[in-house]
């Protein structure tokens, strides 16, 4: 069934399996109660952790998305989203990232749940134990756990993730944090003055400029900013609901545009906080462009959707929509990872990577020498099998073109495969 669904990620369950036996057997998998979402995705969840586990510095890039069936009414067990008026799941999923150079691992952890409608009282329920939607955050990092000694894995989180409790956590199982900062919480600054971060981060002089690459998101293109970083080291006080706790030695990065450009309307301002030890320009930097991969997890949650088209399934119960994401996660990882890989080491030659078939399959088409065609220039060649036009205001090739020509190139793959093996 997964195989299947790799071969057409978009398409329905009919189309992927292609005969009715084997649809209706695709449908008795997906009502086995006996087989829950965990069990499906647990064996991708350790073999990410085994890669892990073999680098020296990992990501663990975090966000959360909702996942909308508002419009399949037949649909049981689902909970409120977005104003409450639609239905459907909220999704909590950890990627593991290599920084450098940039490789997508796979899911380390995720977790799918249903969020609780708000209670009649109009009185907020304020104890501190009282369990919150934000706990996500903090079920994660324990879920993760601890990496081995001499290792590096570093919590990533956009402003959501500005809780004390998250932080926390990453200290208490011997993890970093990466975060941007919301929260204009108290501090100690360096001369052992109270303070406010956000406050006190503005009042930081810029110690050094550099042109940042922004990804596109939200109606904004990719555009290069030139900004500014300043950065320093902090204790951030936790006064938790009016209760005084430990306090955690971190340092805030500031990086801001002091000049956006005409149109811009939202100039970047961040306020990272983190736990990583940050004591020159170099490693202040480096923490940026760890901030820059947070936008993969959007990414993978963007493959679920559009690629593997998980909001468009209509199985009529929560479980076995679960059961249907245990095997479409691990498919819009790879789809992301295809385009990852299609950015890494663009120099080096593609015959010493590429399967000898495929690059011949492809210098026929493109009517080019195998030796003369790089890892950038194949993966070029891939996505305009898939309908990337190359025009130099497109960008480098994306998941959905590259994935295309990929699956076309094999279709052309297999049957040179049959041609060659039934012979004349």
């Amino acid at each position: 069934m997964g195989a299947a669904m790799l071969r057409a990620p978009g398409e329905s369950l009919p189309r992927q399996m292609k005969s009715w036996a084997k649809t209706k057997a695709a449908y008795r998998f997906m009502d086995t109660e006996e087989i829950e979402y965990q069990d499906l995705i647990k064996p991708h969840w350790e073999q990410t952790r085994a890669k892990m586990l073999q680098l020296p510095l990992v990501l663990l890039i975090q966000d959360l998305t909702e996942l909308d069936y508002t419009r399949f009414d037949a649909i049981g067990g689902l909970g409120p989203i977005g104003d409450g008026n639609g239905r459907g799941l909220l999704m909590s999923t950890v990627l593991g990232v290599q920084p450098n150079p940039r490789q997508v691992l796979g899911i380390v952890y995720q977790e799918p749940f249903l969020r609780k409608p708000n209670p009649l009282s109009p009185q907020r329920d304020r104890r501190p134990d009282r369990p919150k939607e934000t706990d996500f955050w903090v079920r994660s990092v324990q879920a993760i756990g601890a990496c081995l000694e001499g290792q590096v894995w570093v919590h990533v989180g956009d402003r959501g993730s500005d809780l004390f409790p998250f932080l926390l956590a990453c200290r208490e199982n011997q993890c970093h944090f990466l975060i941007r900062a919301y929260e204009n919480r108290k501090i100690l600054t360096p001369a052992g003055k109270t303070g406010h971060l956000i406050d006190f981060a503005r009042k930081l002089p810029a110690q050094e400029e550099r042109c940042l690459h922004l990804k596109a998101g939200h109606g904004h293109p990719d555009r290069d900013a030139q900004v500014k970083m300043a950065f320093c080291p902090i204790q951030i006080a936790s006064y938790w609901l009016d209760r005084k706790g430990p306090s955690l030695e971190a340092w805030v990065i500031r990086v801001w545009e002091e000049n956006p450009p005409e149109g811009v309307e939202e100039p970047i301002d961040w306020y990272l906080l983190t736990s990583v030890p940050t004591e020159t320009l170099q490693q202040a930097w480096e923490r940026v462009k760890w901030y820059a991969c947070r936008w993969l997890v959007e990414d993978f949650h963007q493959c679920l959707k559009t690629g593997c088209q998980v909001e468009t399934h209509r199985l009529q119960s929560k479980d076995r929509l679960l059961r249907l994401l245990g095997l479409l996660s691990p498919i819009a990882v790879h789809l992301l990872s295809l385009r990852e890989r299609a950015r890494l080491e663009p120099d080096r030659l593609a015959q010493e990577v590429v399967e000898a078939d495929l690059l011949r399959l492809i210098a026929h088409l493109s009517h080019l020498e195998t030796k003369a065609i790089n890892l950038q220039t194949f993966w070029r060649l891939v996505a305009q099998q898939g309908g990337y036009l190359g025009r130099k205001r497109d960008g480098p090739p994306g998941w959905k073109s590259l994935w295309a020509g990929w699956l076309y190139l094999q279709d052309l793959l297999t049957g040179f495969h049959l041609a060659k093996n039934l012979g004349p």
